[in-house]
């Protein structure tokens, strides 16, 4: 017999991101993500893919020489704040499957401030919730 598997999502982060520190977020990105992420288009992209307009782009959508794994692969739709607030919540944890074995950001206050810094390196903004 299977165990049905519950996997975990976090609490909605819509309404932190308008009082995230955007400037927060990008000490978090330099300290936790730039080892694997760049975010400026010109320099493409390191182990892992650019994560320039992230925010609303179509999941594993970005040509990605290093190839996404299956599961990003079969993921539907853009990434939206909630999509990455769960995806980025612990991403081994949430999204069985993916390459990324970073442990993401954990605590929320640190991933509202990360996902409001990605908002900014977009070129067209998804307007806040």
């Amino acid at each position: 017999m299977s165990q049905d598997v519950i996997l975990p999502i976090p609490a909605p982060i819509s309404d932190r991101l308008g009082t995230a520190d955007a400037d927060q977020g990008a000490i978090y990105f330099e300290k936790n993500c730039t080892g694997c992420h760049l975010f400026e288009p010109e320099l493409g992209d390191s182990t892992g893919p650019n994560l320039s307009n992230v925010v609303g782009r179509d999941k594993a959508s970005r040509p990605f020489p290093n190839g996404y794994s299956k599961t990003l692969l079969g993921l539907e739709g853009n990434w939206t704040y909630e999509d990455l607030n769960t995806f980025l919540s612990g991403p081994a944890i949430t999204t069985p499957g993916t390459r990324m074995d970073s442990r993401g950001a954990p605590d929320e206050t640190d991933r509202a401030n990360l996902i409001a810094y990605l908002r900014t390196l977009s070129d067209d903004p998804v307007p806040l919730p």
